[in-house]
């Protein structure tokens, strides 16, 4: 394999994600399946794309005939003829000098293409997004633009831009015939798209166990049986900001496995090292999937709308902007033109193969996220004057209710006087009488109760009075109601 053509599948690779083939959650498992097939086409579909495409328009190997051109110089010198071109191998030996010197090398042909491939997809692709990066020389970019007035661009324009919360979800990736977990378990963002700040930036923390608040949740679980580990995290901002949480996290997981290594099989694949690709730099195949799961829930991301018809626009721009060359185009020579377009052939050809690989990918990636999410709770916010008394008592015994109207409406600070009756803890049906605008939150209570609370209150649609969606920012246009205030 030429340095060229290992240079380009090396980023074919990385655009394909091919390194992430232990992944088993989302898109990888999709990819996984067609990791076969797109390894095939790199190692075997791909240069033989190429060598096809070019063969009829290239020379025989010039190392073939510089070796016929010496071997005959060799004959001649042999029999003492001092002038070739006057002797019976003039006529080959001639044709072979004019071969090598308009002909061209398939090697080299084939090296120039894998080269405008490499630098095509390279400028195209940043850190999982294609960018619009339209060029017509180094430094001088374009845009599409049809005679408006004033034209308003942007390089994600075409692009669905991604910030939701739904990152924090289960990350496992597979080593050996184990299935290793990462959990979240409490997570806080930042709202309405705004930019954290230094003072409140979030890391990722190993969950710390707490029965009051998270009962019979552990940081920790390994099962032999079901062959699985799972650790948990938490994503708020932390009280000790200079504390390196990373490096803390890595260290505690390391600790459990390596203490647990009698009943945990892999643990020497999850710790041995492993190189980085970075020099002698390694690291451990843990560490490598906490970065990448912090990594993946902390960058945002975009999907294309027509990624297909967008980089098929963009090859041919490319291709006629820095590939094809009108001054190249020497009509005195038709072999070397027919050679020059069969380059420029060879580019576009393998180009869309590669294009239509990645369009599929993105297209799915797409239909994922216009997919139309499903309701997976719902949950009511009444106030208490809507609410019949029989219900108080209930609700005085819940304490995660107490406690949010404590946290919310500061009900602990209200004192008793003559007109008033204070807080306590539980609160008595008296204070809820007097404090009718108080919200119950269905989330805290049993789904008994909540279809008893529901089933009391007549004409339901007419006394509902707002609507909440519980959503990112693009699917709450389209998805269902998972809290209605009434």
């Amino acid at each position: 394999m030429s340095d060229k053509l290992d240079r380009f599948v090396n980023l074919m690779r990385g655009i394909f994600e091919l390194d992430k083939s232990d992944l088993d959650f989302g898109i990888y498992r999709i990819m996984n399946i067609r990791k076969a097939e797109i390894e095939k086409f790199l190692s075997e579909g791909l240069p033989a794309k190429i060598t096809e495409t070019l063969a009829p328009f290239a020379q025989t190997d010039t190392e073939d005939l510089k070796k016929q051109i010496a071997d005959i110089e060799k004959q001649a010198a042999d029999f003492g003829i001092a002038d070739i071109s006057a002797s019976p191998m003039a006529e080959k030996y001639n044709s072979l000098k004019a071969q090598l010197a308009g002909g061209t090398d398939l090697s080299a042909l084939e090296s120039d293409v894998y080269s405008a491939l490499y630098n095509f997809f390279n400028r195209y692709y940043d850190e999982g997004d294609f960018i619009s990066k339209r060029r017509y020389k180094e430094g001088v970019y374009a845009i599409p633009y049809e005679g408006e007035e004033v034209k308003l661009y942007w390089a994600n324009q075409d692009q669905y831009y991604i910030k939701t919360s739904e990152n924090f979800k289960d990350y496992t990736f597979k080593v050996d015939d184990y299935s290793v977990h990462f959990r979240i378990v409490d997570a806080t963002t930042e709202q309405n798209n705004n930019k954290e700040s230094d003072d409140s930036k979030r890391v990722f923390m190993l969950f710390t166990e707490d029965e009051e608040n998270f009962p019979g949740i552990n940081t920790f679980e390994h099962n032999a049986d079901t062959k699985e580990i799972i650790i948990r995290f938490v994503y708020d901002i932390p009280e000790d900001k200079k504390r390196k949480y990373a490096e803390e996290n890595y260290n505690a997981v390391h600790d459990f496995i390596y203490k647990n290594n009698s009943t945990i099989p892999v643990w020497q694949s999850l710790l041995a090292p492993i190189p980085t690709g970075k020099g002698k730099e390694t690291t451990t195949l843990l560490e490598k999937h906490m970065k990448a799961y912090v990594a993946k829930n902390t960058f945002d991301y975009f999907i294309h709308k027509d990624l297909k018809g967008f980089l098929t626009r963009e090859l041919d721009f490319y291709i006629k902007s820095e590939i094809m060359h009108l001054d190249d185009l020497d009509t005195s020579n038709e072999q070397r033109v027919e050679t020059y377009l069969a380059k420029v052939k060879a580019v576009k050809r393998v180009g869309a193969i590669i294009i239509d690989f990645l369009a599929q990918i993105e297209n799915f990636q797409k239909k994922l996220w216009l997919k139309k999410k499903f309701v997976i709770e719902t949950n009511w916010c009444i106030t208490l004057d809507r609410i019949d008394e029989k219900f108080y008592p209930e609700i005085i015994e819940n304490k995660a209710q107490i406690q949010e109207w404590i946290d919310m409406y500061a009900v602990d600070e209200i004192k008793e006087d003559l007109a008033t009756v204070g807080f306590t803890n539980p609160p008595t049906v008296e204070f809820l009488r007097q404090n009718l605008n108080l919200v119950v939150d269905t989330k805290h209570f049993s789904n008994d109760f909540k279809e008893r609370l529901i089933a009391s209150i007549d004409n339901l649609d007419e006394e509902t009075g707002g609507l909440m969606i519980n959503s990112d920012n693009y699917h709450a246009i389209i998805v269902n109601a998972k809290k209605i205030f009434i």
